[in-house]
Formats: structure tokens, C-alpha cells, sequence
């Protein structure tokens, strides 16, 4: 059965990705009634000992290579039932009822796999660091070619400010299942924030190999190509971004970006003004438009561009520079007629 668990992981990393910290949500997947659920007060309290926040990467790895536990299909069906309930449950943000059948499915197969690693994330979503860790580490023992344990212990690592380790765990995790495609985003994105523009495109390549389909990596491509000067490279990956959402505004704003340098300038013009009416208050998209009627002498348009530019972010000093010689240009031609 899919460990529907693993879905939590990925929201709080790209939460650490955009505020460099982690904040506790509530498991996401399909909702029932109100009325059955087990509601998470708002903050949950985290119960972690020094021991386990900084217990050395070292003991978070298996010692052996060799898988001796059970997976789904070697188990019972009493006991694929209590893991089945269990993992719905989890799903479903009840956590303790979670617990209860993962730990009945447990009772009956100790060294069932899955059920362990489930375990962990209910452990973990309830703020129980310590036993987290514990069925995390029991999930490797058993089973040391379980790639989501390693990016699940990659978070907890990332929850404590170890970011070093994490990237060692999630290297872990690419190295025991090369496409699996949460620790692949969170190393590009890790390594694009480091300024490692060439590592950060092997990894999101690597993603593309089994998602050619992700906004964000489409993006994320653009973005790095861009920087490494690579126009073409980056222009297909802003194309391919614009045919999966045409209604994303930085999409179309770096697309203006790559053909204004490109000197295709219609092109150019049709992205900036896009931009702008998905985000009126986009003045940088105002400014390039600016740039670009000033280039082909149409001051009028540029004036405008600039003005409008102007009116989001008054004090743009660009912005007004260019503006005034945009004006002081058409006063010239109409003293001259």
C-alpha cells in the first residue's frame, strides 16, 4: 500500500526552503467530517531531548546492508488491516488512532517495515521527536534501502538546524533510489540558495528524468540557466513553464527578460505586458518595457512604462532617470514641430 504519510515531509521542507525554518501543519491529504476528527491544537509541543537533536548523523545509518525485515506483501491479513486503518488515519490527521493500529499491526509483525516508518511520521506530526527517530532507526535496521526514511530523517536534521547533515542524509536517499524526487528538489533548492548553480541543475535534471511536468523545477531550470548565461537553455525551461501555467506571472516576466536580451523585441514587449496584467503592481516588468520602446526610439510608450512604473514604486530611481529623459526627448521633438 502507498504510505500516504510521506506527503507531510515535502510541505514542511519547502517551507524551510522559503523561511529557512520548519512550522508544524496539519497532515495533508483527503478530509473527512468534522466531527471525526482528531484536531491537532494549534501548536503542538515538541518533545525532543538533547540526546536525539544532536545525536550524531553516524547513528542515524544502518549498520548492515542486508533488508531483514518484512515488507506489505510477506504480511498476514489481520495485521495488513490494522496498517491499512492506521495509515488512513494518519491521512486523515488522526494521529493517536494512528498510533494505536500501527502499534496493534506491530504486535502481531515486529519486523513489519512499513508499519514502523508510518509509525514515525504519526510520532512526528504529534510533536514526539524522540520516538520518531527511534522507528526511523528501527525502519533502516530493518530495512536499509528505505529511501523515504532517509528524507524523513533529512527533515527532522533540517528542523535543527543541521542543514550539512540533512544534505548528507538526502544524499543518502538519492543514492539508495536516484529518482526519488522530494530529496532531488530539496538538494537543487538547497544548493541553489548556496550559490551552487551547477550542482543545483544536476539535480533538478535528475527530477526531470522521472517529472518533466513541475512547475517549480521548470523554474527553478529557468532561473539557474539565466544566471549561468545559458539564454537558450533557460528559455526552453520558461516556455515549458508558461504551457503548464499561462497565468504565472514571473514565467512571463522572465520570458520578457530572455528574448529583450535576445533583441527579439515583440516578444519581449507581448511577455512584459503579460506579466504586468497578472500582477499589476509588477514594476520591474514596467521598467524592461520602458527599456525596451526607449530602444526603438517610441519615447511615448516608454514615458508611459516608466510612469507606470513610477506610480508602483515611486522612488525608483531608474525609473526616474529614464523617465525624465524620455520626456525631456518628446519636448524636444514637439519644439522642433
Amino acid at each position: 500500500m502507498t504510505l500516504f504519510f510521506s506527503r507531510f515531509s515535502m510541505q514542511r521542507l519547502l517551507l524551510f526552503l522559503i523561511s529557512i525554518c520548519f512550522i508544524t501543519t496539519i497532515f495533508p491529504g483527503c478530509k473527512g467530517k468534522s466531527e471525526s476528527k482528531e484536531k491537532l491544537k494549534p501548536k503542538v509541543r515538541i518533545i525532543v531531548s538533547e540526546e536525539i537533536k544532536n545525536i550524531p548523523i553516524a547513528d542515524l545509518f544502518p549498520k548492515t546492508t542486508k533488508r531483514t525485515g518484512k515488507l506489505e506483501s510477506e504480511i498476514g491479513d489481520k495485521t495488513k488491516y490494522d496498517y491499512t486503518y492506521g495509515t488512513l488515519a494518519g491521512q486523515y490527521g488522526r494521529y493517536k488512532t494512528a498510533e494505536k493500529h500501527l502499534i496493534m499491526a506491530l504486535k502481531k509483525e515486529p519486523l513489519f517495515i512499513d508499519a514502523h516508518h508510518n509509525l514515525g511520521l504519526a510520532y512526528y506530526m504529534m510533536g514526539r521527536v524522540n520516538d520518531a527517530v527511534k522507528e526511523w532507526r528501527e525502519t533502516l535496521r530493518l530495512d536499509p534501502g528505505y529511501a523515504e526514511t532517509y528524507y524523513n530523517l533529512a527533515i527532522f536534521l533540517l528542523d535543527h538546524n543541521r542543514k550539512s547533515d540533512a544534505v548528507t542524509m538526502l544524499s543518502r536517499c538519492i543514492q539508495v533510489n536516484p529518482v526519488h524526487l522530494k530529496a532531488r528538489y530539496a538538494l537543487g533548492k538547497m544548493a541553489q540558495e548556496d550559490g551552487k548553480n551547477q550542482e543545483a541543475i544536476r539535480h533538478f535534471k535528475a527530477y526531470q528524468t522521472k517529472d518533466r511536468g513541475d512547475l517549480r523545477v521548470h523554474i527553478a531550470l529557468g532561473e539557474l540557466y539565466l544566471l549561468e548565461n545559458q539564454i537558450d537553455s533557460s528559455l526552453k525551461e520558461f516556455e515549458a513553464a508558461s504551457r503548464i501555467d499561462d497565468k504565472n506571472s514571473k514565467v512571463h516576466y522572465k520570458l520578457g527578460v530572455l528574448y529583450h536580451r535576445k533583441k527579439r523585441f515583440d516578444l519581449a514587449i507581448n511577455h512584459y505586458k503579460r506579466a504586468t496584467e497578472i500582477s499589476p503592481d509588477n514594476a520591474d516588468a514596467y521598467i524592461n518595457l520602458g527599456d525596451v520602446f526607449s530602444y526603438r526610439h517610441e519615447y511615448a510608450s516608454a514615458l508611459a512604462s516608466y510612469n507606470a512604473a513610477l506610480g508602483i514604486d515611486p522612488g525608483n530611481t531608474y525609473a526616474q532617470k529614464k523617465a525624465a529623459e524620455a520626456e525631456k526627448i518628446l519636448l524636444v521633438k514637439d519644439s522642433g514641430s
